[in-house]
Formats: C-alpha cells, structure tokens, sequence
C-alpha cells in the first residue's frame, strides 16, 4: 500500500515529536491510562515546568488528551501509534541488550 503524502508528513510531525527522551518516557507511563501533569513530572524526573512544555507539545499535535478537573490538569494518549512506538524501542532495548 502507497502511503497517502499529507498522512506521511503527519507520520514524521508525530516521529519528530517522539523523538525526545523524556517525551518518550512521558508516554512509557501514560500508558497505564490518564495521569495528572504532577504525577507525571514526579515519575519522569522532570520539573513540572518541563514536563508541562512536552505535554502541551505533544497535545498539540494531537498525540495527547487532556482535560481540567478543578485545578488539575489529566492528560492521556490520543493515538494507537504511540503505543507501537514505544513497543519498537522496547524491542530494539532487548535486541540490543542480546546483541551487545
């Protein structure tokens, strides 16, 4: 199947905004469900600051959810692919990790 032009400029957008460590991480523990901006920072080892710059980072690309609940802010993941991202760093950990 060709892939649609428009759809492979989004797919680099989303690629290049993945390509962060601590985006990635970010993701790594959004993948239990929906998690408040603190409780993220706090998990990630990142100032709340930080943490909030690559989540609005990632939101805005439509990569993330979120919603406001009094004064807190949840955010969650919006798209399947950022999973199997995640799944194919895991892989190439464990290749290399085989390998040497």
């Amino acid at each position: 199947m060709r892939l649609d032009k428009d759809f492979l400029n989004f797919a680099a957008d989303m690629l290049r905004v993945m390509g962060h460590p601590l985006r990635i991480r970010i993701a790594q523990f959004l993948e239990s469900g929906e998690q408040k901006v603190g409780d993220i920072a706090s998990a990630v080892g990142a100032s709340q600051s930080a943490t909030s710059q690559h989540l609005k980072a990632m939101r805005v690309r439509g990569l993330l959810n979120s919603r406001r609940e009094a004064t807190n802010v949840y955010y969650s993941i919006a798209r399947q692919e950022i999973y199997r991202i995640i799944q194919c760093i895991r892989e190439g950990q464990a290749q290399t990790a085989r390998h040497g």
